[in-house]
């Protein structure tokens, strides 16, 4: 298409652009539909090795848990094969905490255990003035303009939705 020169041309121009949109949509959608079918596909064709490969994860669990004396050297929680390796991995241990918790640990003195965190409120600081700003190290950083374009539905042809 040439350069725009009217609100005409501006008119045509969107409406092109919601046209190429469907087109873009429609191979995006193809596109994925491809995708899914084909995931399915491997997950279908796989299931029996998935299972076959959970029952012998299981079998040499069992068997390491049964045998952890004979497998494991003291102190130690894996052991290298020629084919691999197994073991045991020690997760990190979690904490869980009640609703209260903190209350409580700042009632009994153990306020270093609690995590206040400091933060400005910054949708209050955009109506600081100029100097308020100034004195509390504030930039008001104005919103960047971008430019848009956003087809109406109803110009896009029943073919391509």
């Amino acid at each position: 298409m040439s350069k725009i020169k009217n609100l005409k041309d501006v008119e045509e121009t969107i409406k092109v652009i919601a046209q190429l949109d469907a087109e873009i949509s429609a191979i995006d959608n193809e596109a994925t539909k491809a995708i899914n079918a084909a995931k399915e596909k491997a997950a279908q064709a796989s299931v029996e090795l998935t299972q076959q490969r959970e029952k012998l994860l299981a079998n040499l669990k069992d068997y390491s848990d049964e045998h952890r004396s004979e497998i494991y050297e003291e102190g130690k929680k894996s052991r290298e094969f020629i084919n691999g390796t197994i073991g045991y991995h020690q997760g990190t241990d979690k904490v869980e905490v009640a609703e209260n918790t903190a209350e409580l640990l700042i009632e009994a003195g153990f306020a270093n255990c609690v995590k206040v965190k400091k933060e400005p409120v910054k949708a209050a600081l955009k109506n600081f003035d100029a100097a308020q700003q100034k004195k509390f190290g504030i930039s008001i950083i104005p919103g960047s303009e971008s430019f848009y374009c956003k087809a109406a539905e109803k110009t896009i042809p029943e073919s391509a939705a």
